[in-house]
């Protein structure tokens, strides 16, 4: 098990500084334990994979409500690419493939036309896959054909959306000290992976 259930704790933290550093040390290295696990599997083919880890550097007042670590196949940054990202709201972690509003207007064309070609194989993911629609914003919806192409079609007409699938875990999964979380996003992956590569090339 990567994360406990006294991980969600970091959100009872009132205070920005106090917030920070909670995540810091307590969540960051978990993020990059995990992500490295990950690199391993990415890095075994052409391309160069790298963890980008949520830093927060533009708040100055407001505490984060979640926080982070992506990976692309791009040191300088993530945004502007389909990537993977794990991150932790205040009562679940979220594994997700995801296309955000980054890519936009620029690739908008060429991003929507992959993520209709993936339809099929978002069509037989497993039932307990989410769809989210805002990588900041703590909601998500069943992954549906349906959802699915709504949330593509609102991806091309509106300019902040995006279109995130994945995988959320509840924290009351934490309170088994047996429950293996890092297997859970393991197999999520090797099941979002033939997705990506859709929608990567």
């Amino acid at each position: 098990m990567v994360f406990e259930r006294q991980d969600f704790d970091v959100f009872n933290a009132k205070s920005l500084d106090e917030r920070m550093a909670k995540i810091r040390t307590i969540i960051d290295p978990k993020f990059v334990e995990l992500s490295d696990k990950l690199l391993a599997i990415l890095n075994h083919n052409d391309q160069s994979w790298f963890a980008h880890v949520a830093k927060h550097l533009r708040r100055t007042t407001n505490a984060p409500d979640n926080t982070w670590v992506a990976l692309a196949p791009n040191k300088r940054g993530y945004k502007m690419l389909p990537h993977y990202e794990i991150g932790l709201w205040e009562d679940h972690v979220y594994f997700y493939l995801a296309v955000e509003e980054n890519m936009k207007p620029s690739q908008t064309a060429d991003i929507v036309s992959r993520l209709r070609k993936a339809s099929d194989l978002i069509a037989i993911l497993p039932k307990q896959f989410v769809l989210s629609t805002d990588h900041m914003v703590n909601r998500n919806e069943l992954l549906t054909p349906t959802n699915y192409d709504q949330a593509v079609t609102r991806f091309e007409q509106v300019k902040h959306s995006e279109v995130l699938i994945g995988i959320v875990i509840d924290k009351q999964k934490y309170q088994d000290d047996a429950y293996d979380d890092e297997q859970v996003i393991l197999t999520a992956f090797e099941q979002l992976h033939d997705i990506y590569k859709v929608l990567a090339h």
